[in-house]
C-alpha cells in the first residue's frame, strides 16, 4: 500500500482537537515501549494522527476493519508514516475480538507489532546514557525497576556491582563484636548482605558470585577458607552447616517432617554419593577452596596416622580427620602446611597422644610420619597440594609416594570384575561410615595403651634439627 503526504512543517498533522480517541493508545503504546529501558527511553518518538482521506472521523468506534494513519517523528525530522490498527483475535464464535492496547502497523503490506516497527525505524544507539537520560526514564517510569524482565546475566553483573569490594570491617580491641552468622559467608556481601534475603533467584545468583568468585569481587576466587587449628576447622564446618542455601522453592529446599529431616542428613553426609539431593545443601557444601594448617599432634590425628602404634592414641569424637573432605563436593583446590619445625618444639600438658617431642626433637621424622599418610589417604585428591617441607628431599620423596599412590588406585576394567566377582557384587562394612566429623555419642572403644619406644622421636638426622632453624 502507498501512502500519499505532502509534507511540510505541521501541515500533516491533525489538530489534537480533531484526533480520534485511538490515538491516546498509540501514544501509549509508544511510551510503553520506550520505558522499558533507559536505552529505549533515550529515542524521542513522537506520534500524531496525519491527513488522510481514509482516516475515520472522531467518533468512529473501533471494529474490525479500523485503520488510522499516524506520523512517528523525532528531532524535527520528517514523520514516518503508517497506518495503525488494533489487533484484532477470534473469539471462537464466529466473531472478533479487539485489543486496542495491542497496537498493529502495517510495514512492507503486512501488519506486524509496534514494537517490531519502531525497534526497525528508530533503532536504538550503540551506546551508555547519560545522567540526565537516566534521571528522565527513572521519573517518568514511577521510579521503578523491572528486575523480572532483566536476563540472568544482567542480573548477575547488578549483584556483582552491588557486592564489589565488599568486606567486613577487621576487628580491633575497640570493637570486638564478631560478625554473627556464617561470617566466612557474609563477608563477600558486607553491607549487602541484606541480598540474601530478597528471593530465591537473587539468593542463588548471590551464594554462585560467593561460590565461585569473579575477577570484580574483593573475594575473586569464591569461598577460600584458611585453618591454623582443628578447632577452628570443626568450629567453621558446624556454622556454616547450619544455613541451608535455599535457592529452589521453600517446599523443596527446606525439611518439613522426618522423611526430608532424613534426606537432609544424607546429603550433608554424602554429598557425593547422593548428588540428586542438593537442594538441601548448606552454605558448608559450597566450599571451593580450604586452606590448612596444623600442629603436629593435629596433623597426627586428623590424617590418622598408624605407623609406630599411633592409632590406639585416635580421639573420633574431639578430633576431625580427612574424610572431612568427601562432604565438600566442589572442593577444588586444597593446600595443606605442614608444622612449623621452627616453633616451640614442646609437648603440651594435656594433649590427644604419646610424647612426641624429645629433649632432641626430631620435626623431619614427624613430618614423615604425617606426609607419608597423607600421601595415602589424599591420593584421590587430583587438587591438593603439600607446602614448608624441610628441604627438598622430603618434597621430592613425599611426590614419590603420592605419584605411587595415586598409581594404586587405578584399576582395569579386567581387575574390576575379578574384584567384584570376588566379593559377591559388593564389600560390607564392619560398621555404618560417617565421613568427617566425629559425634559427641559415638561410643569409642578404648584400647589398652601399648607402650611404644618410639615415641618420642629422637633426632639422629646428621644434621640435627635443632641446628638446622636456630
Amino acid at each position: 500500500m502507498t501512502l500519499n503526504f505532502n509534507y511540510s512543517s505541521d501541515h500533516w498533522r491533525v489538530p489534537p482537537s480533531s484526533e480520534h480517541p485511538f490515538m491516546t493508545n498509540i501514544r501509549e503504546a509508544v511510551m510503553k515501549y520506550r520505558i522499558r529501558s533507559a536505552s529505549y527511553f533515550n529515542i524521542p518518538i513522537k506520534s500524531s494522527q496525519a491527513i488522510h482521506a481514509q482516516n475515520p472521523s472522531p467518533n468512529t468506534s473501533l471494529h474490525a476493519e479500523f485503520t488510522l494513519y499516524v506520523g512517528f517523528y523525532n528531532f524535527g525530522s520528517p514523520p514516518i508514516f503508517a497506518a495503525c490498527r488494533p489487533r484484532t483475535l477470534p473469539n471462537g464464535k464466529n466473531g472478533l475480538d479487539l485489543y486496542p492496547n495491542h497496537i498493529e502497523v502495517l510495514l512492507q503490506d503486512s501488519f506486524v507489532p509496534l514494537r517490531r516497527f519502531l525497534n526497525t525505524t528508530f533503532p536504538r544507539y550503540k551506546m551508555s546514557v547519560g545522567d540526565t537520560v537516566m534521571y528522565e526514564w527513572w521519573t517518568a517510569n514511577g521510579k521503578t525497576f523491572a528486575w523480572t524482565r532483566l536476563p540472568t546475566e544482567l542480573k548477575e553483573r547488578i549483584v556483582q556491582f552491588c557486592m564489589h569490594r565488599s568486606a567486613l570491617p577487621l576487628i580491633s580491641k575497640r570493637n570486638m563484636q564478631k560478625p554473627r552468622g556464617a561470617r566466612e559467608v557474609m563477608a563477600h556481601f558486607g553491607q549487602w548482605a541484606a541480598l540474601l534475603r530478597v528471593s530465591h533467584q537473587v539468593r542463588a545468583i548471590c551464594l554462585r558470585l560467593c561460590f565461585m568468585g569473579s575477577s570484580d569481587l574483593a573475594f575473586g576466587k569464591g569461598l577460600c577458607i584458611s585453618f591454623d587449628s582443628i578447632n577452628a576447622l570443626k568450629q567453621c564446618m558446624r556454622r556454616l552447616g547450619k544455613y541451608s542455601q535455599l535457592q529452589e522453592p521453600r517446599n523443596g529446599s527446606i525439611t518439613t517432617d522426618d522423611k526430608t529431616a532424613a534426606l537432609a542428613r544424607t546429603y550433608s553426609r554424602y554429598p557425593k554419593i547422593y548428588p540428586h539431593l542438593q537442594r538441601y545443601a548448606t552454605l558448608s557444601h559450597g566450599i571451593r577452596k580450604l586452606s590448612l594448617r596444623l600442629s603436629f599432634i593435629e596433623a597426627l590425628h586428623f590424617f590418622k596416622v598408624t605407623a609406630a602404634g599411633f592409632a590406639q592414641y585416635w580421639r573420633l569424637a574431639h578430633y576431625l580427620d580427612y574424610n572431612i573432605f568427601e562432604r565438600l563436593p566442589r572442593l577444588n583446590e586444597l593446600r595443606v602446611y605442614l608444622p612449623d619445625a621452627s616453633q616451640d618444639l614442646e609437648d603440651k600438658v594435656r594433649q590427644y597422644g604419646p610424647r612426641i617431642f624429645h629433649d632432641e626433637p626430631c620435626p623431619r621424622i614427624l613430618h614423615r610420619l604425617i606426609y607419608e599418610r597423607a600421601a595415602e589417604v589424599l591420593a584421590e585428591y587430583p587438587f591438593v597440594t603439600l607446602h614448608d617441607f624441610m628441604d627438598e628431599v622430603e618434597e621430592l620423596r613425599y611426590n614419590t609416594l603420592r605419584n605411587e599412590a595415586i598409581d594404586s588406585l587405578k584399576f582395569n576394567e579386567k581387575e574390576l570384575e575379578e574384584l567384584y566377582m570376588e566379593e559377591g557384587g559388593g564389600v560390607e562394612l564392619e560398621d555404618s561410615v560417617d565421613p568427617g566429623i566425629g559425634k559427641g555419642d559415638v561410643e569409642e572403644v578404648q584400647q589398652p595403651i601399648i607402650h611404644n619406644d618410639f615415641w618420642p622421636p629422637e633426632c639422629k638426622c646428621e644434621v640435627p634439627c635443632r641446628q638446622v632453624f636456630r
